[in-house]
């Protein structure tokens, strides 16, 4: 079974980056010279998928705009020979079908996914949230997806993470079932370390079936009126069983300004030309006393 299509949630505030998010959409942001959401889209298209629907709000009308061919500046471009810059314009990818709908109301991330319902109708579908950039040879979908397709179960992507950070992540309780392969035998979000049942964190890459939407109808919005997904996937996890994957690859957490300084240092760190004068750099900073 072949995963065509994909969700991408994207209708945040991005309040952690004001003032700058005010009128850019934090998927926006640059990661050195390619903005976050073409990384997205990139690990997307090299597993396979050939759809994908951003759940978006008003303003993030420029994410769609980013994807769709600049005829004036392409034509200034080649009349003027910038063979350099159209290199780095043809670089954004074309090759993929782009659906949008509103989500009129932050309502967490499960009420992002149940808008998705109409799009996916019965199959299985791959999940990216875009904080979470994941550098790696072999995509990290890409590895999902032939987790799935060996087991025919949905898969959520996780990590080990620091147990003083257990309580910002979903966490899984898992049985080990081959290397890198669990089932998950229960999950709770967001938990003190006392109650944690693993430092197996969920991050921001999901395999889901079409029929989730008729579990995350079952879930009882929180506290502050949000749909948790993870209510939604305990259910789902006792009616059909879920697997995690610890994936390979480099993570890197975009959704705060500190982490996002380092996706940028980490990302441009693996360009050689650019390692050395980091290295060299980065000490000159430190010597800074104001």
């Amino acid at each position: 079974m072949k995963i065509k299509k994909a969700v991408i949630p994207v209708a945040g505030l991005g309040t952690r980056f004001l003032p700058y998010t005010k009128v850019v959409p934090k998927e926006m942001l640059p990661v050195w010279d390619i903005p976050i959401i073409q990384f997205i889209i990139e690990e997307a298209i090299n597993s396979g998928i050939e759809s994908v629907l951003f759940v978006t709000s008003k303003e993030k009308y420029s994410i769609e705009d980013y994807f769709d061919r600049n005829f004036y500046l392409e034509y200034f471009l080649n009349k003027n020979k910038d063979k350099e810059k159209l290199s780095v314009l043809n670089r954004i990818p074309q090759n993929f079908r782009i659906y949008s709908v509103r989500q009129k109301e932050a309502r967490g991330l499960g009420d992002a996914i149940l808008h998705a319902e109409d799009f996916i109708a019965e199959e299985f579908f791959a999940v990216f949230l875009p904080d979470d950039l994941i550098f790696s040879q072999k995509p990290v979908m890409k590895q999902m997806i032939e987790v799935m397709e060996n087991y025919n179960k949905p898969v959520l992507g996780v990590e080990k993470v620091p147990w003083k950070m257990v309580n910002s992540y979903g966490i899984i309780k898992p049985r080990k079932i081959k290397k890198r392969i669990f089932e998950i035998l229960d999950m709770i979000e967001k938990p003190d370390i006392k109650d944690a049942f693993s430092n197996l964190g969920v991050v921001g890459r999901y395999i889901l079936p079409g029929n989730i939407f008729s579990f995350i109808k079952k879930t009882k919005p929180g506290v502050k009126g949000e749909i948790q997904i993870t209510d939604s996937l305990r259910i789902l996890m006792k009616e059909q069983g879920i697997l995690a994957y610890e994936f390979e690859g480099i993570r890197c957490d975009t959704g705060n300004k500190y982490d996002y300084l380092l996706a940028i240092l980490t990302y441009a760190s693996m360009h050689k030309e650019l390692r050395k004068k980091i290295k060299r750099d980065i000490k000159k900073i430190f010597k800074i006393n104001l």
